[in-house]
């Protein structure tokens, strides 16, 4: 992956700056701190753009308590491939691996949400079903009654990048549209009214090929909660996390 000095560097040479030596990275100033504060707002921008990039999905593993239905998001959480979801296979809790089912929210409250609460403490069986919890995280039906494990998908908000050898999520084959988006931005400071305009014309079609190859496609995509209008519709495949 390319690192934050290396594309601060490169966006520097097309603007015909001095570059940044790396032991001077943290304490730039001038053009040379604009230069990282473009590439850092181009990619946050670009993982705000979707929150369904490729590069930024994790595998994550949930043990659930015995009794407990909800459980939140990491700290890091995006969004969620609700169709990931399923029970891990345990030979000690006698049960194999097991997709979960997904329904709404509404339907959890009306069909079994009082009897997981009256199971209190002891949980009622293996759960069958996963639902959104009121924009905090999931929760599972009925009530486990054994610490199973649940694994799902989800993708994470990247962290910023800060010291010179840290690297972007972004596969390096794309680091054309950071720069392009950086430029934009670059072009924003220098009052640059030609620069800018052809910066995020190629930088708009970079996220397009990007959108093309990276993401699942917008058959997958729904925003809100999980939309089951009627008996045989089926659930969204991502659920955004605000």
């Amino acid at each position: 992956m390319t690192t934050f000095i290396d594309l601060t560097n490169r966006l520097l040479r097309r603007l015909n700056e001095v570059q940044i030596q790396d032991s001077d990275f943290i304490s730039a100033t001038g053009i040379q701190a604009t230069a990282k504060d473009a590439i850092q707002d181009t990619l946050r921008e670009i993982n705000t753009r979707r929150l369904d990039w490729a590069f930024n999905a994790v595998e994550h593993t949930q043990i659930l308590a015995v009794g407990v239905e909800e459980y939140a998001w990491e700290d890091n959480f995006a969004a969620v491939d609700w169709q990931s979801f399923s029970i891990m296979k345990s030979a000690s809790l006698n049960v194999n691996t097991k997709p979960l089912k997904v329904i709404s929210r509404e339907e959890w409250y009306k069909l079994s949400k009082p009897d997981d609460y009256d199971s209190e403490t002891s949980g009622r069986n293996i759960p069958d079903f996963v639902c959104p919890t009121h924009g905090n995280g999931f929760a599972v039906t009925p009530s486990p009654n054994q610490a199973y494990t649940v694994q799902y998908r989800y993708y994470k908000v990247p962290d910023d990048l800060v010291n010179s050898t840290d690297t972007t999520e972004i596969p390096p084959r794309f680091d054309q549209v950071i720069i392009s988006g950086a430029l934009t931005h670059m072009g924003l400071f220098k009052e640059d009214n030609e620069l800018v305009a052809i910066s995020q014309q190629k930088f708009e079609r970079g996220l397009m090929t990007m959108v093309n190859m990276l993401t699942a496609g917008p058959e997958y995509m729904q925003t809100g909660v999980i939309n089951r209008p009627g008996p045989t519709s089926g659930s969204a495949g991502f659920w955004w996390g605000f």
